[in-house]
Formats: C-alpha cells, sequence, structure tokens
C-alpha cells in the first residue's frame, strides 16, 4: 500500500471561558498578569509617569543578583559611615521614607533589603548602591542596563529609591520587573514579612497594608507628590485546588497608598472570580476567558502500524501557555488483506 497523506479537521482557535470584568481604577493607570496565562488587559494611558518607591524592586533585584543570599542566611555585613548618617538626615528634611542609622552601625545585606522593601527606606538603597558599585550615581546606568536587559522600554531610573519624579515606569513594565525579582527565593521572603527588627532602628513595619489580605504576598509600595500612589503586588489564590499568581500594578492614585489599596483590592477579587480550570490537554489549565489557539503536524503513515505510534504533533497555545503533545494511533493499522486487495484491483 502507498504511504497515506493525512489531512488534519481541527478548529484553529476556540474561546474558553468568559473574559474577566476588570474594574479599573477611574485615573492613573494600571495592568494585572495572571502567571500561566498572561495579560488580563491594562487601563491608563501608556506614557511613563513617576514609580516612586516601586524602583526599589530594582534596587532589590541587582543587589541580590550581584550578591545572593541564601534562603537562612543573611549575607555580609555592612558598616554604617558618617557619609550614610549625613545622608539619611539630608533625605529626612526632605521628607523621604528613612530609616534611623548611627555611624560604626553592622548591617547585614538581609538587613538592609528589609529596611529597603519594608518600612521602604531611601536611605538604605543608597547604602546598598554605594555597597554594589561604588556610588549611587554608578549604580543608576546599571539599574537602567538590567530594564533593558528586561524589556522594560518605558521605564527610566534617575535615581536607586524612586523619589525622583524622573525615575519613570508603567504598570506593565513593573509587572515585568515583580515577577523577576518574586523568582528570587529571599526576596519573595523579605516582601512576605509584616516587620522586621534593626540594631538601632529597632522593629521597622511593611508599608504594604495588605499583605495577608485578599492572597497578597507582597511585593513592594510607592507614593510621592508626583506620582501619587503606587503598589505593584502579587497575590495568589486557589482556583479549584489549585494556587494561581496574580501580579498587578496600580499607579497614580489620587489618595496615595491608601488610594493605591483601594484600586488595587477590586482588581484582585475580580481576577480570582474569573477564573477556573479546563483541560485543555494533560493536566488542567488555568483560563479566563481566554483564546486557545490549535495547530497539528502528521506525517505520511503506512500501513502496518501498532497502536501507539507516533504519527505527529498537536500545538495548543493559550496566553503564556504553549503545550506539544504528541500524536498516536489509537488501536494498530494492519495491512490489507487478500479480499479487500482483490476488488480494488490490487
Amino acid at each position: 500500500m502507498p504511504a497515506i497523506a493525512p489531512t488534519v479537521s481541527l478548529i484553529g482557535s476556540v474561546r474558553l471561558g468568559t473574559p474577566a470584568a476588570i474594574p479599573w481604577p477611574a485615573s492613573g493607570a494600571a495592568a494585572v498578569v495572571v502567571d500561566g496565562l498572561g495579560s488580563l488587559g491594562a487601563s491608563g494611558t501608556s506614557a511613563p509617569r513617576p514609580m516612586a518607591s516601586t524602583a526599589k524592586i530594582m534596587t532589590a533585584l541587582l543587589t541580590l543578583e550581584d550578591h545572593p543570599v541564601p534562603l537562612g542566611q543573611v549575607g555580609p555585613s555592612i558598616a554604617v559611615t558618617p557619609a550614610d548618617v549625613a545622608n539619611y538626615q539630608r533625605e529626612l528634611r526632605l521628607g523621604e521614607s528613612v530609616v534611623r542609622v548611627a555611624a560604626g552601625e553592622q548591617l547585614s545585606e538581609y538587613q538592609l533589603l528589609q529596611g529597603l522593601m519594608l518600612p521602604s527606606a531611601s536611605n538604605f538603597a543608597d547604602i546598598l548602591a554605594t555597597w554594589d558599585a561604588g556610588s549611587p550615581s554608578a549604580f543608576i546606568p546599571r539599574m537602567n542596563a538590567r530594564a533593558g536587559a528586561l524589556a522594560m522600554a518605558q521605564t527610566h531610573y534617575a535615581d536607586a529609591s524612586g523619589f525622583s519624579p524622573q525615575t519613570v515606569s508603567v504598570p506593565s513594565d513593573l509587572i515585568r520587573l515583580a515577577r523577576t525579582a518574586m523568582a528570587i527565593p529571599v526576596f519573595k521572603q523579605i516582601v512576605g514579612q509584616s516587620q522586621a527588627t534593626l540594631p538601632v532602628a529597632g522593629v521597622v513595619h511593611n508599608l504594604d497594608s495588605l499583605l495577608g489580605k485578599d492572597g497578597v504576598i507582597g511585593v513592594k509600595t510607592g507614593h510621592t507628590d508626583q506620582a501619587g500612589g503606587c503598589f505593584v503586588f502579587a497575590a495568589e489564590v486557589v482556583v479549584q485546588g489549585q494556587t494561581v499568581r496574580i501580579y498587578g500594578a496600580v499607579m497614580g492614585q489620587p489618595g496615595q497608598l491608601p488610594g493605591a489599596f483601594a484600586a488595587t483590592i477590586p482588581l484582585v477579587r475580580a481576577v480570582a472570580a474569573s477564573l477556573h480550570l479546563h483541560r485543555l490537554t494533560g493536566p488542567a489549565d488555568i483560563v479566563a476567558g481566554i483564546e486557545v489557539h490549535r495547530s497539528a503536524a502528521l506525517r505520511e503513515v503506512s500501513a502496518a502500524l501498532p497502536s501507539g505510534t507516533a504519527v505527529g504533533t498537536l500545538v495548543l497555545s493559550a496566553g503564556e501557555q504553549r503545550v506539544s503533545v504528541p500524536l498516536r494511533t489509537v488501536e494498530p493499522m494492519a495491512e490489507p488483506g487478500f479480499w479487500w486487495r482483490l476488488s480494488r484491483g490490487s
């Protein structure tokens, strides 16, 4: 028998679920992403805007990439200098968010990151930048280079803390940054803490008042007069027994941090309510009104073939998910018998 060229009868795409009705904030800008599913949309203008202390996510990321700290360890100690104390006093007068330090104080890398991410100490951003690159001014080009490597095309850093209104970004870029940082276990651990104890300052508290509510597990707050309220968040929700992580960012919210939190809660709840599991192939996948694209590639087949023989590949793509599934024969394909050949002139 000659080889048989199979034909594919498969609908190219199908929509699963109902698109989420997302309550976007009335002002500013926002975006939401679901791990494995991708973007669920964005609101506001696409122009970059001041990001305030959400810039400190990049400061922490670069520090940990250059000086990794395994879980259970605290990293090297850094001595606070008189220049660091003078900088603390200067930033305090400017109204920046700072944490008290004293000359000669020894702070571990872990403690500096706690002070950076929880009470959002701008002076800790400068200490880390100096320790890592020699000075904050030398650290800033590295921040911008890392943003470029992460395809954060609408992000620009002018300082290590985000106090400068020239430090700008957009929600989608900040989400990309947060997802990268949250992949580092010690970063995820720190931003999930409600408080920390530092040698001179004592107990400091996380400014993220949503931590532990509606599944929020981090990441970073920010607010200035120019930036308004900003919040980059990660939340974990359970969908039919499976944990799903939601990332989002709100920027330029009126009312500073309370306004940013007020805009975040409806986003998290609406997205969580819209998610459900649907079996695409293999384990169930998370969907939320998403288009699933399907394509198959088959090779010519010849009898005889045993059952289970691979004859092609089915590719399914939905959001960030892409699955290749081998196509196999369900039943054996036998050579045609004598009477079949005889009746067809074989």
